[in-house]
């Protein structure tokens, strides 16, 4: 009955988080809003899971262990998809994964005794955890430096929910090493640093000073670019020009296979790209002329230097300057 009851709240509780909480907004105007609201929401994770393990050790039962568990990994999940969803990434698929996971977590934990299902827990969240961090790296947010603040918390908690794993699994759960840096009160120790890592940059994302934009580098050919961007922000909203700029890269990509993105807008190598692009975009997208007069041409804006050079590692240098 205890079981029953457990993965009936747990199934309750995902379906309430991901789909009537965020689902409805997915596709909507706000994008900057939808992504504080999956912040949020992870951050209520966050700290819910470590009150559930509390109960837990005071003798809660299995309810409290299945909802701490799933709370747990639904952090890093929501944080994933609030990170997709400012980048311009659609969230829809990536909400249905993150409640795939943590529906499988929340029957493995009712139904594998510990610490089976403790490694269970641990391999999700190392996932989650990884794949905010990449989807991080390669998103063109600005600025940069919270991003990367994000990637790195995330890829460092990754890290260590797999060494969770290997430790308990290779020394035992129950030896001296994994009771000092794997157990339960390191474990929050360090959950709680992140959760706050992540609070910081998520206010730096929300209240920060943009920065300038570093020059792009274009190897290959020409850059056509939303040229002023703080005046196109002003006029048509952040996540307005977000959405212009990924019609730019699709109607560069429709132009030449070969395209590259870059910040504010693509490379490609065809003639006259930047009257080239326009029409692709007045013609399949539906720009009107206002929106045509914010393409520039990076080179004749000294936007553009060219030089040879690999385009993520330009980002990373990028990131890195931020």
């Amino acid at each position: 009955m205890e079981l029953a009851l457990g993965l009936l709240a747990v199934s309750a509780a995902v379906a309430a988080v991901v789909f009537l909480i965020a689902m409805p907004r997915i596709g909507m105007p706000g994008r900057t809003t939808l992504f504080l609201r999956f912040a949020a929401v992870s951050g209520i994770c966050a700290v819910g899971s470590s009150a559930m393990y509390f109960i837990y050790t005071a003798g809660g039962g299995i309810l409290s262990l299945v909802l701490g568990d799933v709370a747990m990994v639904l952090a890093p999940s929501l944080l994933l998809v609030a990170v997709s969803v400012l980048g311009g990434r659609s969230a829809r698929r990536t909400s249905l994964g993150v409640a795939a996971l943590a529906l499988i977590v929340a029957v493995v934990t009712a139904t594998v005794p510990l610490p089976g299902s403790l490694a269970v827990k641990a391999l999700a969240l190392a996932l989650a955890c990884a794949a905010c961090a990449v989807v991080a790296l390669r998103s063109d947010i600005e600025p940069f430096g919270p991003v990367r603040l994000i990637a790195l918390t995330s890829a460092v908690y990754a890290l260590y929910s797999v060494a969770r794993v290997v430790v308990g699994a290779t020394a035992g759960w129950t030896s001296p090493l994994y009771l000092v840096g794997f157990s339960y009160a390191p474990a929050t120790v360090l959950g709680g640093a992140a959760v706050v890592l992540v609070g910081i940059a998520v206010i730096r994302l929300r209240f920060g000073r943009r920065t300038r934009p570093e020059d792009i580098v274009c190897p290959h050919g020409s850059v056509v670019v939303v040229g002023d961007w703080d005046l196109a922000v002003a006029a048509y909203g952040a996540d307005r020009v977000h959405e212009l700029v990924a019609e730019l890269r699709r109607a560069a990509l429709d132009l030449d296979p070969r395209a590259i993105e870059v910040p504010r807008g693509a490379e490609l190598t065809v003639a006259d790209p930047l009257q080239a692009v326009g029409a692709r975009l007045r013609d399949a997208f539906g720009w009107e002329a206002e929106d045509l007069i914010l393409l520039v041409d990076g080179a004749s804006t000294a936007a553009v230097r060219t030089q040879t050079g690999p385009v993520w590692r330009r980002r990373w240098w990028n990131l890195g300057r931020s």
